[in-house]
């Protein structure tokens, strides 16, 4: 049993591309997998799946991966006419993850509102069957 920092609602596209054992870096920019990034560092696992945070509970499969790299930056807009100027911030994470395999929830330790889904995780073998 593997206890991780689960990033969910990820895009097919990107579970494909960690399937493929590719080296893949996501941009994180939702508040939820935001939360998660910061409690994560180089060489943790995390567990991804496409399925919702509302929908995670126990039994959910997805992908374990192990992070490569972690960078959070701040992004500022300025817009501005005669009228007015607005300044924005935006924080956002890039996290590079490499597949290790899949995984299967067992128990979901924390998952409240501003806080990160952390999640006790099964590795399944390859050859386990669906």
């Amino acid at each position: 049993m593997m206890r991780c920092i689960a990033l969910t609602g990820m895009s097919n596209h990107v579970i494909n591309d960690l399937k493929s054992r590719l080296l893949r870096t996501i941009e994180i920019r939702s508040p939820h997998n935001f939360s998660g990034v910061l409690h994560i560092d180089v060489g943790d696992p995390v567990f991804v799946s496409s399925t919702s945070p509302n929908d995670i509970t126990a039994g959910t499969t997805g992908l374990l991966a192990r992070v490569q790299r972690r960078d959070i930056s701040i992004h500022r807009v300025v817009q501005s006419n005669d009228f007015f100027y607005e300044e924005r911030e935006a924080m956002m994470a890039r996290v590079q993850l490499v597949a290790e395999g899949s995984g299967r929830v067992q128990r979901i330790l924390q998952s409240e509102l501003g806080s990160a889904m952390l999640v006790d995780v099964e590795e399944r073998p390859v050859y386990a069957a669906q």
